[in-house]
């Protein structure tokens, strides 16, 4: 990537993640990135175009993540790689603040760039969903139950305890990564109520 933009991608998502995409300004962009705002203009087009590329680009950053994790727990079974998985976001999201910050300002967003950003979210669901389907396939799940809707119901329980955990300490990171193994033991809870609810179970 061109240095240049990698500096104006670099400032833009700062410049988003404070402020949000309404006000957000470009000649706050191209001051942080130290370059003319014609130059910012130049390789973006426009503030939407420029929200749209750091939206790719923190989308790219969070896949990569995902596959390096699922390469290196790839003998885990299902509901443990799932929980790891819980943890490792909420590492991440405490190592990358800006980052976790600016995924959020999906929520706030004119209808066109947030139908755009949505598009782009489902196709990198998608891509990664399917590690998930996989392992899930070793999984025997109660009767009716589809292995597509099994993971959203999953996906969907973690996502919501990880950012439980992000808004309780959002102003001590420390004390979060201190407390590591408590959540383990909280996520293994979490674990069993999915298991008791999804799994077949032989009749008593």
């Amino acid at each position: 990537m061109h240095e240049v933009v990698e500096r104006i991608l670099k400032a833009s998502i700062e410049e988003f993640a404070e402020k949000g995409y309404a006000a957000a300004s470009t000649n706050s962009i191209a001051k942080k990135a130290k370059v003319a705002k014609g130059l910012l203009f130049h390789y973006f087009k426009s503030k939407e175009n420029l929200y749209i590329e750091c939206y790719k680009h923190v989308l790219s950053w969070s896949k990569k993540k995902f596959e390096e994790f699922a390469k290196q727990v790839k003998n885990e079974d299902f509901f443990e790689f799932i929980k790891k998985w819980g943890l490792q976001k909420i590492t991440l999201a405490i190592e990358n603040p800006v980052y976790s910050k600016f995924l959020l300002t999906v929520t706030n967003l004119p209808p066109k760039p947030r139908a755009i950003v949505q598009s782009m979210i489902r196709e990198v669901f998608v891509d990664s969903s399917g590690i998930l389907l996989e392992k899930i396939k070793s999984v025997k799940l109660r009767r009716g139950i589809s292995e597509e809707d099994a993971l959203k119901f999953i996906m969907a329980v973690f996502d919501g305890a990880a950012n439980s955990y992000l808004d309780q300490y959002r102003d001590k990171p420390e004390e979060l990564l201190n407390n590591l193994e408590k959540i383990m033991v909280e996520s293994d809870k979490l674990l069993d109520l999915i298991k008791f609810g999804i799994l077949d179970r032989a009749p008593q």
